[in-house]
């Protein structure tokens, strides 16, 4: 009878542990750029949403694969480019590192260059991928690497890997249109659609002015 007991909690305890919560930093992304005719930018930026509780030396994030009825070519230094760098969270300010891997995959990260740790905090910028656009409306599906090996925050001991993982629910606002725990999609509408969505705003704007 103990033999069976033992058995049993072993096998609810190994359920737990494999059906469990991750244990990672959540990232969500945030739609930066929306391009308003071909061969503008498309861009988002993946944005802690839940607050870590951890300092950390650096991070990678990988984009595995991107799908959708057109073509998105990664812009490299328009990744890279940082407005205001203390707005993201690079590691003692380092220089931004966007790769175009050539099969679809992409990465943008930093890399430790001292010994100073930072705490990650709601609303840091961990990375920004932009693209060309092609012209081609429809829905783009980004896919995230999330194999820890691969993308990663990097913990003070420079060693320790904590995972990033997107939200669970439903969490996603148009132009995103759905979501999993490894991907998002995002519509990008015709050009003059996305002129007369600015238009919208701009009046709203207006109208609030005055």
């Amino acid at each position: 009878m103990r033999v069976i007991k033992a058995a049993t909690f072993l096998l609810l305890l190994s359920c737990a542990h494999f059906s469990g919560t991750t244990r990672g930093v959540e990232i969500e992304p945030s739609i930066v750029l929306m391009p308003g005719s071909a061969d503008e930018l498309f861009g988002f930026e993946l944005v802690i949403s839940e607050e870590p509780g951890i300092s950390a030396q650096a991070f990678q994030a990988i984009i595995g694969s991107v799908s959708g009825p057109g073509v998105l070519t990664f812009d490299v230094t328009t990744s890279e480019a940082v407005s205001l760098e203390t707005g993201y969270w690079l590691y003692g300010n380092s220089d931004a590192v966007a790769i175009d891997h050539g099969d679809g995959s992409y990465t943008f990260g930093d890399n430790p260059d001292n010994a100073i740790a930072e705490a990650l905090l709601i609303d840091d910028i961990m990375a920004r991928y932009a693209f060309t656009w092609d012209g081609t409306e429809g829905d783009y599906t980004f896919t995230l690497d999330l194999d820890t090996s691969r993308s990663f925050v990097l913990l003070e001991d420079l060693i320790s890997k904590e995972a990033l993982q997107l939200p669970t629910g439903v969490w996603y606002d148009y132009p995103i249109v759905s979501a999993d725990s490894s991907s998002f999609t995002v519509h990008i509408p015709e050009p003059a659609t996305v002129i007369l969505l600015g238009l919208g705003g701009f009046v709203l704007v207006t109208q609030r002015r005055l």
